[in-house]
């Protein structure tokens, strides 16, 4: 599934876009992955292609709790300084 989708990436822009069609959420520093379920099997890639399925597991287990059996999330994985784990923030749904 990884080589069908491509990562939502920022675009710099000097005025905000307005309208109902616009979504916008706060630029985090953070890693930019991609969780890929498929029935049992979930993992996680960076913008770059590395697995990092075993780097950040709660990620991947948490998606795999999810209802559906195959899907694509793009979004920032960063760390909370509360609970100082890192989880995937603002998904973009591909």
């Amino acid at each position: 599934m990884s080589k069908a989708f491509e990562f939502c990436l920022l675009t710099a822009a000097k005025v905000v876009p307005t309208g109902p069609d616009w979504i916008h959420e706060i630029k985090y520093d953070g890693y930019r992955l991609r969780v890929e379920r498929s029935g049992k099997t979930g993992r996680l890639f960076t913008r770059n292609g590395r697995d990092w399925t075993r780097r950040f597991p709660w990620i991947v287990e948490a998606a795999l709790k999810n209802r559906e059996q195959q899907f694509v999330i793009d979004g920032e994985a960063r760390g909370a300084r509360r609970r100082r784990r890192i989880g995937l923030q603002r998904p973009a749904l591909a």
